[in-house]
């Protein structure tokens, strides 16, 4: 049955050394045997339009396949996977999309969880869920995940840049600044712009949201939300975006991204621990101005120079020998502290979205957090905590290998090959099925009243709605995402002056 199965996708998509071969299509349906006076009257002309067109139709269907199965089908048809030093930040970066969908499901349809443990609301008399508990909290408690999200951009926007920097190679290192600033609007703005235009179209179906009189109406609101998108210039000001309101964080990434280029050419040319000072001083700066942001983006800028210097005294140290202990001591004892550190960082991503000033040891830090962050108040105060903690998330996984292992997956990278159409994709898609299903996951559970009927739907709902939104995600991956990366570099290329 395998065999057959592959050879029907054989078919369909044959490798680049093989055409299609006519005998293959007996394989996709029946067909009644034609005599040659009926193939003298159809003719060969529309013989191979119906093969044509069934071709088409059958590889259309293929497409829509999520890419996991495509690639168990017809492996041919994608690269290998490899992994290079810095893919368990891509695997971060995947789980981490998934957990921003964990707790926007949470928040939207089973809220009682986003309390912390034993602090439930007056009138709700349904004892706490386990799932409640510190540390697993962290499962859909995904708001530090955004922040997760901007250490991870800093480090890898600045990675290639800090290397030429380190080999003093500053003409390639302004011919990657260039590139990279020319190309980042159009990565990030190009997907939510198609994104975007979908919800447009789901509201005018009535699948989700209150349509407008007419579509032209609709579409100018729509070109005023795609422009609100692209304001940059709020920094970390969060906004409430139509369409969608989980893309707050696309101007936010964009206007850091700037201002991390801008941070690292002005710094390029300073020596390696000058440079460090003066990121480390500019990152305290935005901090106490209260720009969380800024000091994430920063701050992954300054873990892949730490890691860079590794690398460089690993390489130097290559032909040493090891004459004592010491050194893997030391490094053992590292590795701790920073296990430490990831620890510490995983109780203070499931701060509570309330109530956090009952919480046990929460309580004891809403106090200690610095201004302008505890004047402002409200969730600027976790904002804080959040922005320390996910620079402990990022270079914990960067120090101890052992964490690194959990991102290289091939799930995980799978889920990082994904990750900005989940996030793109899991909000639409939760808003169209989310209130159509759950009432009968709700049903078969035993409804909200009840201790079990919670952690039912809370499963269930969570895997029921992926099911959906994964497919959605790895469409979109591969019908708009990954084009629009390549439209991108196109574009630039005949931007580009000719070089001699």
């Amino acid at each position: 049955m395998d065999r057959k199965v592959r050879n029907l996708v054989s078919s369909i998509f044959p490798t680049s050394s093989r055409s299609p071969n006519p005998n293959d299509y007996a394989l996709l349906a029946t067909t009644e045997q034609s005599s040659p006076a009926s193939s003298i009257l159809l003719g060969e002309t529309k013989a191979d339009s119906l093969t044509h067109s069934r071709l088409s139709l059958l590889r259309f269907f293929f497409f829509l396949l999520p890419s996991p199965i495509q690639r168990r089908l017809r492996p041919g048809l994608f690269k290998p996977q490899r992994l290079y030093p810095t893919s368990y930040l891509d695997g971060l970066r995947g789980v981490a999309s998934l957990l921003v969908y964990f707790c926007h499901f949470t928040e939207g349809n089973v809220g009682w969880y986003m309390n912390s443990y034993g602090l439930s609301a007056e009138d709700d008399n349904v004892a706490s869920s386990p799932l409640q508990l510190p540390f697993l909290r962290v499962l859909y408690h995904g708001r530090i995940m955004v922040h997760i999200f901007f250490v991870i951009s800093g480090f890898v926007l600045s990675y290639k840049p800090l290397k030429l920097t380190r080999k003093r190679d500053y003409a390639d290192l302004h011919a990657t600044l260039s590139s990279s600033i020319f190309r980042r609007g159009l990565r990030l703005f190009l997907p939510t712009t198609v994104s975007t235009f979908m919800v447009m179209m789901f509201i005018r179906f009535g699948w989700m949201g209150t349509p407008m009189p007419s579509f032209w109406a609709q579409f100018w609101d729509w070109t005023d939300a795609v422009w609100r998108i692209t304001y940059s210039w709020n920094w970390d000001i969060t906004q409430s975006l139509p369409y969608d309101e989980h893309l707050w964080t696309i101007p936010i990434e964009m206007g850091h991204s700037l201002l991390l280029f801008v941070t690292i050419c002005g710094l390029s040319r300073c020596k390696t621990w000058l440079r460090l000072f003066f990121l480390s001083s500019i990152m305290l700066y935005c901090l106490k101005c209260q720009h969380w942001a800024a000091f994430e983006f920063l701050g992954g800028a300054l873990i892949a120079e730490v890691g860079l210097i590794q690398v460089a005294r690993a390489e130097r140290d290559a032909n040493k020998e090891a004459a004592d202990l010491e050194p893997a001591v030391a490094s053992k004892g590292c590795q701790v502290f920073w296990m430490a550190n990831f620890v510490i960082a995983l109780f203070i991503a499931g701060w509570p979205n309330n109530g956090a000033d009952r919480t046990p040891v929460f309580r004891h830090l809403v106090p200690l957090t610095p201004d302008p962050f505890f004047s402002t108040g409200g969730d600027v105060i976790s904002f804080f905590w959040y922005a320390l903690g996910s620079l402990q998330v990022v270079i914990a996984c960067q120090q101890v290998p052992v964490i690194q292992r959990l991102f290289t997956s091939s799930f995980a990278q799978y889920l990082a090959s994904i990750s900005y159409a989940l996030y793109l994709m899991h909000g639409p898609i939760l808003n169209v099925l989310a209130h159509r299903w759950m009432p009968y996951i709700w049903s078969i559970g035993g409804g909200a009243d009840q201790f079990w009927g919670r952690v039912f739907a809370w499963f269930g709902g969570i895997f029921i709605l992926g099911i959906p939104i994964i497919w959605a995600a790895d469409v979109f991956w591969r019908a708009v995402d990954t084009p629009c990366v390549e439209f991108a570099r196109w574009f630039e290329g005949i931007c580009l002056v000719k070089e001699d």
